[in-house]
């Protein structure tokens, strides 16, 4: 007998998943279907609006997307007493607070409330440092009432900031609204790394999340991350905003993100992103240099992402996840750029050819390099400015990507 799951997205159930003798399919509902256009990229640009349901393999690409992966989701599954291959399982458990829009749940049980930052359970200083001290054991602060699915291999913490500023626990279906990260023990100063990175960004003037840094009552330093799939209005009301990242916008397995392991190319992220809204393409061309710049070789298909905005329209989501990787001896790059796998090799002119190729004429590609290039040297004092501690080698890799990306314009 097949089991059910009722897909919500924007207070709508659109789609129903199912599995049946360990294969999935996905079914927009006839409601979804009379309220939206045929081909409309409502969950997915790789699920486009249809009558007939979708096979496993691309349904298991979309919910996959949606849940941790690696040891993260290892241990998970072993608390919920599920094979960590389990997908429908895992999403049945955690579903109901995804990224992006969505709340997969039962299709036995009710509408979702409305989502509001006060029915999380708040928190004093004593159990967020208990939490974010136990994340290896409990990823992303999963207990009895909290149910969570947040993609990535990385310890995180994720919570709902509450109309007064405190902290509270994501229960029963709350949406959370930030991101805390712990430093990584393989990569020392990744906290400072991370936030130096996000902050130059900004000061570039390309959209990014607003982070910041706090220290637990234990002693903990935590990066904490706005995140940009949800409005959090004053009266704790939250809108959730749909999203979905280059993998699931292009059919692929988490497994799949880098490009040398068959992920998807800067070409293929740009074709997308052309066919829905093509002014977009410029913000990707700010997205691929800061990468080269901060020499970020962990910027996959995973760390970019389309939303999907209520009004139907799809742009380029923020950035996020950005960190200099060639300081822990990474110096490839998980989107190639050009043809050239290596972020010490990127020049100016590689860049303005994999631009081009998207379809941007080369002066206009050449002239936003320009403009960003130029801004690149105000930018890092900022970011190093506002992120204390920061160890000089992070600012050095920014100096010497610059000098190498001018070096052929």
């Amino acid at each position: 007998m097949s089991r059910q799951l009722a897909v919500w997205m924007y207070d709508a159930c659109v789609a129903v998943v199912e599995e049946d003798r360990h294969r999935l399919r996905l079914s927009y509902t006839k409601e979804a279907l009379a309220a939206h256009d045929l081909g409309t990229p409502l969950l997915s640009v790789a699920l486009p609006l249809v009558p007939e349901p979708f096979p496993n393999a691309i349904t298991r690409s979309f919910l996959d997307g949606l849940l941790p992966e690696g040891e993260p989701r290892r241990v998970l599954a072993e608390d919920l007493s599920l094979r960590a291959d389990d997908t429908f399982g895992l999403i049945a458990a955690l579903g109901r607070d995804c990224a992006g829009a969505l709340v997969i749940q039962d299709a036995n049980l009710a509408a979702p409330p409305r989502p509001s930052s006060l029915t999380s359970d708040p928190l004093d200083g004593e159990q967020l440092a208990d939490l974010a001290a136990n994340l290896r054991s409990a990823p992303l602060g999963i207990g009895d009432r909290v149910r969570i699915s947040l993609a990535g291999m990385q310890e995180k913490l994720v919570l709902t900031r509450r109309p007064d500023g405190t902290w509270g626990r994501p229960v029963d279906g709350t949406p959370s609204t930030h991101i805390l990260k712990p430093g990584l023990r393989e990569f020392p100063d990744s906290i400072e790394n991370e936030a130096f990175c996000m902050r130059l960004a900004a000061h570039l003037g390309l959209e990014v999340p607003p982070v910041d840094v706090i220290t637990t009552s234990r002693g903990q330093k935590l990066l904490v991350v706005t995140r940009y799939d949800r409005v959090i209005h004053e009266d704790g009301a939250i809108e959730r905003i749909h999203q979905e990242d280059f993998c699931q916008a292009t059919g692929r397995l988490p497994s799949r993100k880098y490009q040398e392991d068959g992920g998807p190319s800067w070409r293929e992220i740009a074709n997308v992103i052309a066919a829905f809204e093509p002014l977009d393409l410029e913000r990707l061309l700010g997205a691929m240099l800061v990468h080269v710049l901060l020499a970020n070789g962990d910027g996959h298909a995973k760390n970019l992402s389309l939303l999907h905005l209520p009004s139907g329209s799809l742009r380029l989501a923020p950035l996020y996840d950005l960190l200099s990787t060639l300081p822990y001896g990474d110096d490839r790059l998980a989107l190639y750029v050009d043809s050239i796998q290596k972020t010490v090799r990127v020049t100016g002119m590689r860049i303005v050819n994999e631009a081009s190729s998207w379809g941007l004429a080369r002066s206009r590609a050449g002239g936003i390099l320009a403009d960003l290039l130029e801004k690149v040297p105000y930018a890092a004092d900022r970011a190093a400015d506002e992120t204390a501690g920061l160890p000089e080698r992070f600012r050095n890799v920014v100096e010497t990507q610059l000098e190498q990306i001018r070096s052929e314009i």
